[in-house]
């Protein structure tokens, strides 16, 4: 900026045909990285070790720069053909981290890739959608610290990540203090 202050400027990526011009770029890092498309893409969710495979070659392929991943944001317009959902407001209703705690099988999952592929980068951030209660991220946390104690008593290596919150429905404006803290 005119006064000297340093702004890194951070891609957007989805899928990773992205990746090469995000790299071209000059990008200092991954802003958000879109898991859903992946899982929107196929017939089943994909298992552990599929999704350690992307999430590696995703932290690589931009280490030892910050990638910003989003964990599985379905819901409202992002829908899977294997995972039915019914809502009676898909824009800020049953989507998002709501989705995500009530089935945590599913995020236990992505979390244990997560952590497995940042193993010797740490480089990863974690990013929590549609968020609107703290309750949302102290549950969200508790998993995260399940799927770490897991993988040590596995004797994988694993860091936990930075986590922070997408602040984008009304209610997690008005707690921003408190999820910052958090």
């Amino acid at each position: 900026t005119i006064d000297g202050t340093r702004i890194g400027l951070h891609v957007n990526v989805g899928l990773p045909a992205d990746m090469p011009a995000a790299l071209e770029s000059g990008a200092e890092g991954v802003g958000l990285y879109r898991t859903e498309f992946t899982f929107m893409t196929r017939n089943t969710f994909p298992g552990e070790e599929e999704q350690y495979r992307m999430y590696r070659r995703v932290l690589m392929v931009f280490a030892p720069k910050p990638v910003s991943i989003r964990v599985l944001d379905i819901g409202g317009d992002k829908v899977l053909p294997y995972f039915h959902t019914t809502e009676e407001n898909p824009a800020l209703g049953w989507r998002g981290i709501r989705v995500i705690l009530d089935h945590p099988e599913i995020f236990l999952t992505q979390l244990r890739a997560l952590l497995r592929a940042n193993a010797g980068l740490n480089n990863l951030r974690v990013l929590l959608p549609m968020v609107t209660r703290m309750s949302e991220v102290n549950d969200a946390m508790d998993l995260l610290d399940r799927a770490h104690s897991e993988l040590l008593q596995e004797r994988q290596a694993c860091a936990k990540p930075l986590v922070g919150v997408m602040i984008e429905t009304p209610a997690a404006v008005y707690q921003t203090d408190a999820l910052a803290r958090r």
